[in-house]
Formats: C-alpha cells, structure tokens, sequence
C-alpha cells in the first residue's frame, strides 16, 4: 500500500523552510530531512511548469530560454501576439490575465508526495510532530498543523 500525503503546490516552499526550523532528533529528523527534498523535487517541477507556461506567452531564444529586455532586471518580452497595443513590451490586459489565471491554476494544484519507502521515518516525524515540547506560533503553527494532519491522515488510512 502507498502512503502519501498532500499539499497544494503554493504551500511546499513555505512549508518547507518553515519545518527545517523545527528541533527534531532521530528518525524523526530524518523522515523531516527526506519530507524537506521531497518538497524540493516537487517544486522543481512546478517551476519547470511555470516556464513551460510563461513561454506560450514570451519569447524564447533559439536555445528555448526566455528572453529578458536589456537593462530591465528580467523583464520578459511578450509574443507579438500577446503584446500590448500601445506598449508592446508588456502583456495585454486580457494576456496577462489568461497567464495569470494558468500561474494561479498551477499554484492550486496538489502535490501528492509518496513516502511509502520511507514509512518509518515518517512515522517518527509524525510522532514527534504528536509530542512535539515546544511552543508554536504564526507561521510554525500552520506548518504544524498541515504536516502533521497530513502524515495522520496518512498513517490512519493504513490502520483501517
């Protein structure tokens, strides 16, 4: 049986830099470690996504990378297709809503993460997360709770 858990693709970087701040020992910081490049996996994929949407909408080099305008700190140049009317170094209106809308698609997508290889491991994260002594606040308090009702969520399914 798989065990996964899963978050919505705009979470994963939050969630993991804020749980690499958590004091774990043991396999419990193991199982965090491997959670933690997990993430990190699944948000390179996102990016590659991300690029893969924003050139339907700017140009590209002969080589596939996006082209940035001189002197404009990574300023994409639009399709001619997709170009403003009057200042066609930037999107129309109706383009930059369509990509925005693909961008925002993306970012509510879930990331299903599979750690049935790693059970264990996660196990303890989620046992630690259970007993975890310290105080949680803000941010470390939302991370807390999404990854630890994830991993007993998943664990429960296995229990039933």
């Amino acid at each position: 049986m798989k065990n996964t858990i899963e978050f919505k693709n705009s979470e994963l970087t939050g969630l993991a830099n804020v749980l690499g701040g958590f004091k774990l020992k043991g396999k419990a910081s193991l199982g965090r470690t491997v959670l933690i490049r997990k993430f990190a996996k699944k948000q390179e994929e996102i990016n590659d996504d991300l690029v893969e949407i924003q050139k339907k909408y700017f140009d590209t080099n002969e080589d596939g990378s996006l082209r940035v305008l001189k002197d404009s700190e990574g300023k994409l140049i639009p399709k001619s297709e997709f170009a403003d009317k009057v200042d066609p170094n930037k999107l129309s209106a109706k383009a930059a809503k369509e990509l925005d809308n693909e961008i925002n698609d993306l970012n509510n997508e879930v990331s299903i993460i599979d750690f049935s290889e790693y059970s264990p491991r996660f196990k303890a994260l989620k046992d630690a997360l259970e007993n975890y002594p310290y105080e949680l606040e803000s941010d470390s308090a939302i991370v807390y709770e999404r990854v630890y009702d994830q991993l007993e969520q998943a664990f429960n399914k296995g229990e039933k």
